[in-house]
């Protein structure tokens, strides 16, 4: 309700008596009311005679004064408006308080009621349904919850240790089966954490494992199709520096240059492991081979050419080795002799040529390869 300030008053120093003129004090003010006069004081209304006259406490205390302005602050009219702006809140607002009961002196709000059911992070959590992982960080260093698509490969210090785990390897690991070169390491660990298993990849493309307890366990190589290769025969062997004797544009094998093998020649092809080793024939049954630093140092040599279901000899051959690692393979027909005793002898016959169907292997010696490990800088982006 607004403030009456219509007409002008009279007031009188000391007196309670307050005469207007052009005023309607009996429509606009009430017992109760603040009348605020020229000196700027608050009284209060105590009686509202007429229109023109109305009564104040205290007593005037200004100046007298006559056609001054005055105002009338209707009290009582922002008290009713407060209680029915509260009415109305109660109304709109009453079922819904209502509804929460003694929620608002409890000092744990229950899930039902939308709060959490605890009073410390641990009962929260639990009342929440949370999980282990609600503690946890996002990120991939250790202790994490690894997000879709992170990694983690940090570098081991050691491989005797069990764990699940990703890790890296390089030459600084103590233990790494491989040196002068790097990996990636799997580990699987048991609950006691004293058994375990690990698989060791190099990137030199060996592959190690083991099972068990670390301490007394050996790792032991997987051989597959990049660390073997098969004689002429079909017999799988551990893949050495070998180069393979054959005509190569004319050979029936399809499997001549199968896996890493690749033209040595026209008359040979060599494994990924005897880069830059080349074959020429020098004449029936006679070839020789360079590049490398001569014929193996230990184990087989070389390989007889078989038929390719590996149930006969072809053909013998024999090598030797001459000056810079030059080696000369020469292959003969198998003569067999009766001897004195009756019994078949296989010797050898008239120089032979490979035959098309099938090649002699020849295992090499070659110089090692520089195989420097990846840094650790590169490493940790993997």
């Amino acid at each position: 309700m607004p403030w009456y300030r219509d007409g002008k008053v009279t007031v009188t120093n000391g007196s309670t008596s307050v005469t207007g003129v052009g005023t309607d004090f009996a429509s606009n003010s009430r017992v109760g009311d603040a009348f605020i006069g020229p000196n700027g004081a608050l009284h209060e209304v105590t009686n509202v005679a007429s229109a023109t006259v109305l009564a104040i406490f205290p007593a005037y205390a200004g100046p007298t004064a006559a056609g001054a302005s005055y105002t009338v602050a209707p009290i009582q009219g922002y008290v009713k408006q407060l209680a029915d702006q509260a009415q109305s809140i109660i109304q709109q607002w009453g079922s819904t308080l209502a509804g929460l009961g003694s929620v608002s002196t409890e000092n744990v709000v229950p899930v039902e009621k939308g709060g959490t059911g605890g009073k410390t992070q641990v009962t929260a959590r639990s009342g929440l349904g949370l999980g282990t992982a609600a503690t946890l960080n996002a990120g991939s260093a250790v202790g994490n919850a690894m997000l879709a698509g992170d990694r983690n490969s940090p570098l081991a210090a050691t491989i005797n240790t069990w764990g699940n785990s990703f890790q890296i390897w390089n030459n600084t690991t103590a233990g790494a089966p491989e040196i002068n070169t790097s990996g990636t390491i799997l580990n699987t660990a048991w609950i006691d954490g004293k058994y375990g298993a690990q698989i060791l990849m190099s990137f030199t493309g060996r592959i190690f494992f083991r099972s068990g307890d670390y301490t007394s366990t050996l790792m032991r190589e997987i051989y597959h199709t990049g660390n073997t290769t098969r004689g002429s025969g079909g017999a799988l062997s551990a893949a050495s520096p070998i180069v393979r004797i054959a005509n190569v544009a004319a050979s029936q094998r399809l499997d001549l240059q199968e896996q890493t093998f690749k033209p040595a020649g026209e008359w040979g092809v060599a494994n990924s492991e005897a880069p830059g080793v080349a074959v020429e024939r020098l004449g029936v049954g006679e070839y020789r081979v360079t590049g490398s630093l001569g014929l193996a140092l230990e184990g087989w040599r070389t390989q007889d050419p078989c038929s390719p279901d590996g149930g006969r000899t072809l053909g013998i051959t024999e090598c030797q080795q001459v000056a810079n690692g030059t080696i000369i393979i020469k292959l003969f027909k198998r003569r067999w002799t009766l001897s004195d005793d009756g019994e078949m002898i296989p010797g050898r016959g008239a120089a032979l040529d490979v035959p098309l169907n099938s090649w002699i292997d020849v295992r090499l010696e070659m110089p090692k390869p520089e195989v420097l490990p990846i840094p650790l800088e590169k490493m940790t982006e993997i």
